[in-house]
């Protein structure tokens, strides 16, 4: 019997055959030369982790950053250090970089005005404004996704803006990172573990972000009847199915008991598929209202690790975020159609920076 992809989604690279991790650095050296990443001269900051995620300081090392610090982070919900470290090293070594990557569970504070590139992840932790006043001010804060994608707080950007500390971000939709249409096929996977048949199937899509046309595309190929509804107090009082939700990491879940409640009355065997954004789950119990996955995903990340669909995808989001901040580090133009984009604070919300 074949390993579902799910199988490969948490496997520390230090247990991943030869030929496995073979395929993983050839899927990165391309992306590398596709993109034209060249991070010479520079110190990055990176989390250490399982997964593809794992592969990130590698990519930054064969990019030839002078300096790769990974870092770890312990706690009962991530990675143990030792686990972090061992598939981080596994890869380096498989690439032949290790001896650049440094692996550690804390930089030492007078030691970040060394760092130029600092990634955005749970390993790193919160962007806070004490880290960004350790900064130099050149450095630049790697995003590694779009704003839509981050779940509130996790980067002060008025401080970056004070510090004048720029962040970039990638543009999922320029044609080397594609990954809109991943996050569909990857939310048709979903909806398969939840054993939905989308043939025929009246399905919503709660959507908020730019991934709602991707959705609708791949759901009506696999020949669900669908709707799109940009927010749950929109959705129409139809007999659903399936509603699907796929909205932005906010503090309060947009799906919350009225619009739950709506739901009940009207589309009370529809089952709720959570594939971004927050349900009030309470909520959705007290209703008697079926809900997948069953364990409810950490606030900003997806119903399912994009690690399910291969290494691909994840290289793609990776060589992507860090192209977009060495673009930013050497003041190349960015915006439009370009690899990525600048981010700034706005008086309310986060807004991208396109001209």
């Amino acid at each position: 019997m074949m390993p579902l992809p799910h199988d490969f989604a948490g496997t520390s690279f230090a247990r991943v055959p030869e030929t496995d991790l073979a395929g993983v650095l050839a899927i990165v050296r391309k992306q590398i030369a596709l993109l034209d990443l060249d991070l010479s001269g520079l110190t990055v900051v990176v989390g250490a982790t399982t997964g593809y995620q794992a592969v990130t300081a590698t990519v930054a090392a064969l990019a030839n950053a002078d300096r790769v610090v990974a870092l770890t982070r312990i706690s009962s919900r991530h990675p143990s250090l030792a686990a972090a470290a061992e598939a981080t090293l596994a890869f380096a070594k498989h690439a032949k970089v290790s001896k650049r990557v440094e692996v550690t569970n804390r930089i030492d504070s007078r030691k970040w005005q060394d760092v130029d590139l600092v990634t955005n992840c749970l390993e790193v932790g919160p962007i806070s404004r004490s880290l960004i006043e350790l900064l130099p001010s050149h450095a630049v804060v790697s995003l590694m996704a779009e704003p839509w994608e981050l779940r509130p707080g996790v980067v002060d950007f008025d401080a970056c803006d004070e510090a004048g500390i720029k962040v970039a971000a990638p543009n999922l939709s320029h044609p080397a990172i594609d990954l809109l249409p991943e996050f569909a096929r990857l939310c048709c996977v979903l909806l398969g573990d939840a054993g939905v048949v989308q043939r025929a199937a009246r399905l919503a899509i709660v959507c908020d972000t730019p991934c709602a046309p991707s959705l609708e595309d791949a759901l009506r190929e696999g020949g669900a009847r669908v709707s799109v509804f940009s927010h749950p107090m929109l959705l129409t009082d139809d007999g659903w199915d399936v509603i699907v939700v796929a909205m932005r990491p906010t503090d309060k879940p947009p799906m919350d008991i009225n619009c739950l409640g709506r739901i009940a009355r009207n589309s009370h065997q529809a089952l709720l598929v959570q594939f971004s954004g927050g349900v009030d789950r309470s909520a959705a119990s007290y209703f008697g209202l079926r809900i997948w996955p069953p364990k409810r995903p950490t606030s900003g990340q997806l119903g399912l690790p994009l690690d399910v669909l291969g290494p691909a995808p994840m290289v793609r989001r990776l060589t992507g975020g860090l192209k977009a901040a060495e673009a930013a580090y050497r003041g190349a133009e960015l915006g439009g159609d370009s690899v990525g984009f600048l981010v700034t604070a706005g008086s309310a919300t986060v807004v991208q920076e396109r001209a």
